[in-house]
């Protein structure tokens, strides 16, 4: 069976991706990754789902440059979205005093979840392997991990699903080879400074050849085992969990709860707190303690606080678990790699592209539709940026955005939910505020861009 039939077997058998959704994949641009964007592009037609990339920049590495641009080579190629997002890891990670690789993984997590809320996306595709579940499992061992922790990594986790589980790395490195695709080498997998690098390139290798030569199915064979007796466990808690958006309220009637042994609530919040909320790391036993303490008083007006922002409290006769509230990130990045329709998630906007003759194309731009010659592909849709400068029509020298938001009277709290609209040469459009110059429609101007902007509608 070669990688496109088991990727398809496992999205039907796990009901991972269902026809209509749409599916933001997270893409680095590594080989695995990749892979994971041209098979969900060669099913997407077929299986009747939409597909967009997502790309994060962690600002480690000095291959990002790379990486992005292989990114944003594919995505044009296959005509799809691509929202892109950055972020200074160890800088954050000097903030909330967490280690380089926990940080990078909750920025980037963070970035997925907002993308895909902006985009009205039904999940999140993740590249992760059948090699990653089995290195997954030997690293919770070797942390002491509870029974949960030695099912490993689960093919859906509330938004996110992993559709490459059953394929090896060796096979989708076979396949991109077969269709010629592209990818960067993460050469961070190389340092065995890191205990996961030194699993992949140290620990399992050894026990192949001292001990069991398939040890990677052995792992993946007690994964299965587990899993099979937590999903018994799981499935009536399941019931009590309202599928609610990642960022909204989970209401649990404390009737019946009274009953609930110690474990069954252990499991129930642990439930909330991963699958509707993505918190996977630093909630330990006193914060569960804490959690049971509270469900068992029954008290209302009692709360406690989890981290990352969630709290749990009782309202009457309920047990309610909601984000304590957190500041919207700021507008990532979405490119229009050429004529066509485009959706720009962060500003819940719709934008059509399309070159029309100059004589009818007028010149003059508003704050929904815009004319433009001289701009070049692809365009990139951003929020503003300190220093951005343009020259409005009529202008002979460049201005300051934030100049000319305050000229325009355009209050502070709506300048971030602008577009700013920019190619190779610079910003050329900030809708309602500026054109710039250089893309003034003239006599001798032969062929302009058109791009309409349209409110994006509520999802049916």
């Amino acid at each position: 069976m070669n990688c496109i039939d088991t990727v398809r077997n496992c999205i039907l058998a796990r009901d991972l991706i269902p026809p209509r959704s749409r599916v933001l994949a997270a893409v680095s641009g590594g080989p695995d990754s990749m892979a994971l964007l041209m098979i969900l592009s060669e099913l997407a037609r077929d299986m009747q789902f939409e597909l967009a990339a997502a790309h994060y920049d962690h600002g480690i590495r000095c291959e990002a440059a790379r990486e992005r641009t292989i990114v944003e080579r594919y995505a044009a190629r296959l005509s799809i979205p691509l929202f892109l997002g950055s972020g200074n890891v160890p800088a954050e990670a000097r903030r909330i005093k967490k280690g380089i690789e926990e940080t990078a993984r909750l920025l980037r997590y963070d970035f997925l979840e907002e993308t895909a809320l902006a985009w009205r996306a039904d999940a999140v595709a993740l590249g992760h392997t059948r090699d990653d579940q089995a290195e997954t499992i030997l690293h919770h061992l070797i942390r002491g991990s509870g029974w949960r922790g030695l099912r490993g990594m689960q093919p859906r986790r509330g938004l996110f699903v992993r559709p490459l589980l059953g394929c090896g790395r060796s096979e989708l490195r076979s396949y991109l080879k077969s269709r010629r695709v592209r990818y960067a080498i993460d050469k961070s997998n190389l340092d065995d400074a890191y205990l996961r690098n030194r699993i992949r390139n140290r620990l399992l290798p050894y026990l192949r050849k001292s001990f069991n030569p398939s040890m990677s199915e052995a792992l993946l064979r007690l994964s299965e085992n587990i899993s099979e007796g937590w999903e018994t466990l799981e499935k009536p808690l399941r019931q009590l969990i309202p599928k609610t958006d990642p960022r909204g309220e989970i209401r649990v009637p404390l009737d019946g709860m009274e009953t609930f042994t110690d474990f069954q609530l252990y499991l129930l919040v642990d439930l909330a707190l991963r699958e509707r909320f993505g918190v996977l790391q630093d909630i330990d036993r006193t914060h569960f303690d804490a959690a049971k303490r509270l469900i068992r008083s029954g008290r209302s007006g009692k709360a406690i606080h989890f981290p990352h922002g969630i709290e749990a409290r009782i309202e009457h006769s309920e047990f309610v678990i909601a984000r304590r509230g957190r500041e919207r990130m700021p507008p990532g990045e979405a490119i229009i790699a050429a004529e066509g329709s485009y959706t720009l998630p962060w500003w819940d906007l719709f934008a059509t592209v399309e070159r029309v003759r100059a004589d009818e194309a007028g010149a003059l731009s508003s704050a929904t539709e815009g004319r433009f010659a001289r701009i070049v592909f692809p365009i990139r849709v951003r929020g503003r940026r300190p220093g951005d400068r343009i020259v409005p029509f009529g202008m002979r020298g460049g201005k300051k955005l934030s100049d000319l938001f305050i000229d325009r009277k355009v209050p502070l709290s709506k300048r971030d939910s602008i577009p700013v609209f920019e190619d190779a040469r610079g910003i050329f459009w900030v809708p309602g505020v500026a054109a710039d110059e250089r893309t003034r429609i003239v006599p001798s101007t032969r062929v302009a861009v058109r791009i309409a902007l349209f409110s994006l509608p509520d999802k049916i």
